[in-house]
């Protein structure tokens, strides 16, 4: 496989954060389903730590991110409470 370019690493690092922040599960276990070698790896993972400094590297892969609320779902049932037909 060809090496990945600066910016598909950074969109790889982007795709990790968002689905870190959607609760998929921690760093390590997301950036395992890609196919990326050591060095992009690495390269990778300060790209997160430099949009994310609070992923710190020796906690990154015992970190969870469902202790976050998901703010998905409150807008969601926001918008549902807006648009919910009222019985009369």
């Amino acid at each position: 496989m060809a090496a990945l370019t600066e910016a598909q690493m950074r969109i790889c690092a982007h795709a990790c954060i968002t689905r870190y922040e959607r609760g998929e599960g921690n760093i390590a276990t997301i950036m395992e389903s890609y196919a990326l070698n050591e060095e992009e790896r690495e390269q990778v993972m300060k790209i997160i730590l430099s949009k994310r400094s609070d992923l710190v590297a020796g906690n990154v892969d015992n970190s969870l991110s469902t202790d976050a609320p998901n703010e998905q779902e409150e807008t969601v049932k926001w918008y549902n409470s807006i648009f919910r037909k009222k019985t009369v």
